[in-house]
């Protein structure tokens, strides 16, 4: 299912990154912010059978949950860039059956996914302009819990998020690096219903946990 918005977000994640990201996968497996969520999932502070992971990339998170126990998964994204590595990392992890990909914008267009019980965003607050919008359209798909990771607000990380907002620039596309309130985060997925129960600062992000 394809909704694709206009913000640019193909010109930026594409197939060379999927690429990228598929080598740094086999190398040295997940990165830290949804390694810890596998670790929260196999130690049951978060629990639950089915999956939507929002602004999904290739994959490889979708790929380890179903492995800990996740039992379906829904992946959106909003660039068509990473399909090809995606399908063929479900398919040599013999888990295409139980996945489904959809690519667009859900907060644009909430009918792209259904509930699920664990919903995780991962490295996508940062990548949309309206916090509000999009962790509210994550909450309200949360059966039981709601996982957001995003970059803590400081000085360093705001200049760092300049320097790397140059190169869409040179790739003439409207996405942009965003740094955003952690307090706006919050407030979204408290209004939708949830509350907070794990708040984990690591050097550069904020790992939460919201349970409905």
């Amino acid at each position: 299912m394809s909704c694709c918005e206009p913000q640019g977000y193909e010109k930026v994640f594409d197939a060379r990154e999927a690429r990228r990201a598929a080598a740094r996968y086999a190398r040295s497996g997940l990165t830290t912010l949804p390694r810890r969520t596998v670790e929260l999932y196999r130690s049951g502070v978060v629990g639950g059978r089915t999956l939507l992971e929002v602004g999904g990339g290739i994959g490889d998170f979708t790929v380890e949950m179903l492995r800990a126990g996740v039992e379906r998964a829904t992946c959106v994204d909003m660039s068509t860039g990473y399909d090809g590595v995606a399908d063929r990392l479900l398919v040599e992890a013999g888990l295409a059956d139980r996945v489904d990909r959809r690519t667009g914008d859900l907060a644009a267009h909430p009918d792209l996914a259904g509930p699920a019980d664990v919903v995780a965003l991962h490295s996508v607050v940062c990548c949309y302009p309206d916090v509000r919008a999009l962790v509210t359209a994550a909450a309200d798909r949360t059966r039981e819990y709601l996982v957001v990771a995003f970059p803590r607000r400081t000085w360093w990380m705001r200049a760092a998020g300049a320097a790397l907002n140059v190169y869409p620039v040179l790739r003439a596309s409207e996405w942009r690096f965003r740094v955003h309130r952690p307090v706006d985060v919050v407030r979204a997925a408290t209004a939708a219903g949830l509350r907070q129960v794990r708040s984990e600062r690591f050097a550069f992000d904020h790992h939460l946990v919201l349970a409905r």
